[in-house]
């Protein structure tokens, strides 16, 4: 898990950022009052990340009581954009999950004009660990208008009352209502289809000899996929990939 968040916090924090504090101040201010009106309405948790400064506001509402975290409700800040004190009581595998597609939704949401980007977000069912509960969350990120950077992510916690066993996520348009991506089977798409089938025959014992002779292709093309496979994972070597790739029913 560690491999995917620390992708994931690269690519956050070492952004071009915009030096306009104006508007950074503008847009850090209205953040946090949506963060408050959703603790005030929800009983939630509101943690507003500031990925320039690497610092979090976190603001908690009554279902903090009940999970017995960020006891201190006096507007809460840390020197990170992780809250880990949440983390450490969700399923780890869940956890994955979400890093990776907030890794793609990060992705995408460059690639959407930037007055449509407020209509998108990340949902996602976390298991607790030791509870049949589970939390919902949900993601936004918000972006400089002159860089186009994202500036802020804004993540919102609540308990789930539809509870499943089971981990679902995925990236949303709000504003009408379609799925953009869906995991698990959205997050296999992190890797090629011969990727994944060459990450098989890994598996299974085969060198890259093999596996060029076995696919027609050149062992120069073999070797290249592999490197891909490592640095799309950020492993540093096949094992390591199997292995996640495996937990993540990716093969």
């Amino acid at each position: 898990m560690q491999l995917i968040q620390s992708n994931l916090n690269d690519k956050l924090l070492q952004q071009d950022f915009s030096f306009s504090q104006e508007n950074e101040k503008l847009q850090l201010k209205k953040c946090r009052q949506m963060a408050e009106y959703f603790v005030e309405l929800e009983n939630g948790i509101a943690i507003l990340s500031d990925l320039r400064n690497n610092k979090s506001y976190i603001y908690s509402g009554k279902i903090a009581d009940e999970l017995r975290i960020f006891q201190n409700r006096n507007n809460i800040e840390i020197e990170s954009i992780w809250e880990d004190e949440l983390f450490n009581i969700l399923n780890a595998d869940d956890v994955l999950q979400k890093h990776i597609l907030e890794l793609q939704f990060f992705q995408f949401i460059k690639t959407v004009a930037f007055d449509k980007r407020k209509d998108f977000s990340v949902i996602s069912r976390l298991r607790l660990l030791g509870s049949t509960k589970s939390l919902i969350h949900k993601m936004f990120y918000f972006s400089d208008v002159h860089h186009k950077n994202v500036e802020l992510a804004l993540c919102l916690y609540h308990f789930d009352f539809l509870p499943s066993p089971y981990y679902t996520g995925m990236i949303i348009n709000t504003a009408d209502g379609a799925i953009i991506q869906q995991t698990e089977a959205g997050n296999s798409n992190f890797l090629s289809a011969r990727e994944k089938e060459i990450l098989k025959m890994i598996q299974s014992g085969k060198r890259s000899k093999e596996i060029a002779e076995l696919l027609f292709i050149s062992i120069n093309t073999v070797n290249r996929h592999r490197q891909n496979i490592l640095e799309k994972m950020r492993v540093s070597n096949t094992t390591e990939a199997c292995m996640l790739a495996t937990k993540l029913k990716w093969v």
